[in-house]
């Protein structure tokens, strides 16, 4: 993998950010972008993302090899699900540079059959963040 890859990490627990930040950093080398909330992720990739009429600008964080995107699934106001409807908004080719994977330590089945069905989500990971699990399924999507 390459190091250029960005990692995005939205918890809104301090914590989880933190430990997660660090795991995700020292597994691969790479800087974590950390959000406290929806509202400030999808601001941050309203700005970055270099979307401009349904196509990548160049030099824009998708447009390199992508972004990991690490969702929690319950956050207050804008919650995980709330952020996945407005990234389907986003063009085609925009969610083909992202792999976005939820988090969360829910036990709630109808949450979690919601969020392994989504299309956009490729795994609904168990807090805490089990490292070796988020590489075998980095490895398997092809990441």
């Amino acid at each position: 993998m390459s190091a250029s890859r960005e990692f995005w990490l939205v918890d809104d627990n301090e914590i989880d950010r933190v430990v997660n930040g660090r795991l995700i950093e020292a597994a691969y080398g790479a800087a974590v972008r950390k959000f406290k909330d929806g509202p400030g992720f999808l601001e941050a990739l309203a700005r970055d993302s270099g979307v401009e009429d349904n196509d990548l600008r160049e030099g824009s964080a998708l447009a390199g090899p992508g972004v990991v995107v690490l969702l929690d699934i319950k956050m207050p106001g804008v919650d995980g699900f709330g952020v996945l409807e407005r990234l389907e908004m986003y063009p085609s080719t925009a969610l083909e540079r992202m792999t976005v994977f939820m988090l969360s330590a829910t036990l709630d089945p109808e949450e979690l059959r919601r969020a392994e069905g989504h299309p956009i989500v490729e795994a609904l990971l168990p807090k805490p963040l089990d490292i070796h699990q988020l590489r075998g399924w980095m490895e398997q999507v092809g990441r």
